[in-house]
């Protein structure tokens, strides 16, 4: 997905830009409502993710002044704003979706996702493969070369994360957000037991191991190396 974060919190912001980059997505970003209105408005965005309280122009009006351009871009409004009142209005103004804040990133990254596929996004794939190592989602079938392993259903989640993101390094952070849906400190170590498990199942008895641990980064799962 192609994203924009319209928001004047420089912290916030590159937070959010660099967990949205770190799962594989584009993200650009405008600090203010004038500079996210231009932006929204020439650039090719799968959605707009929009803090309501901005400088120059607010997000409403962003939002409204899209609307009216023939702007469909979805948009999803972050706020403080938490009330019911408040999230009519942001809707009324022509909102797709509004999360209060203080918000989970896994939430903020699903409820963009579900933005994505109702405009016709790339489907969620079903299956992943990574060397001889294969997932079925639908069917929970986990295979290593000729072997069916045997996962328990967290230990298939957290297989399933790194599948589909294979090639690409996962922080603690990512996997706490997106398999335990926990927001705490990623130094717990539930993340290096369930990973001990993962890879003794995996790569137990195999000449090229596929899981890799990232030294002060995270996992990696790849074919080769």
């Amino acid at each position: 997905m192609r994203l924009l974060i319209i928001e004047d919190d420089r912290e916030s912001a590159d937070y959010l830009v660099k967990a949205f980059r770190e799962v594989g997505h584009v993200a650009d970003h405008a600090g203010d409502g004038e500079e996210g209105l231009a932006m929204a408005d020439s650039g090719d965005y799968d959605v707009l993710v929009i803090d309501r309280m901005l400088p120059k122009r607010d997000g409403l009006s962003v939002i409204g002044t899209l609307r009216d351009k023939g702007n469909r871009t979805p948009a999803l409004i972050l706020s403080a704003l938490g009330q019911v009142d408040d999230r009519i209005k942001g809707l009324r103004a022509g909102g797709d979706d509004y999360l209060p804040k203080p918000y989970a990133f896994a939430e903020l990254l699903a409820r963009v996702e579900v933005l994505s596929r109702r405009r016709g996004g790339p489907a969620e794939e079903t299956s992943y493969k990574v060397g001889d190592l294969e997932l079925d989602r639908l069917s929970h079938r986990v295979a290593r070369g000729d072997g069916e392993l045997t996962l328990q259903p967290r230990e298939f989640r957290l297989l399933e994360y790194l599948m589909k993101h294979a090639g690409q390094v996962v922080t603690r952070t990512m996997l706490l957000e997106n398999v335990w849906d926990y927001h705490f400190d990623p130094q717990t170590n539930v993340i290096d037991v369930h990973i001990s498990r993962l890879r003794a199942k995996i790569d137990k008895g195999f000449e090229r191991p596929l899981l890799h641990t990232i030294r002060g980064a995270g996992y990696m799962i790849r074919d080769g190396g």
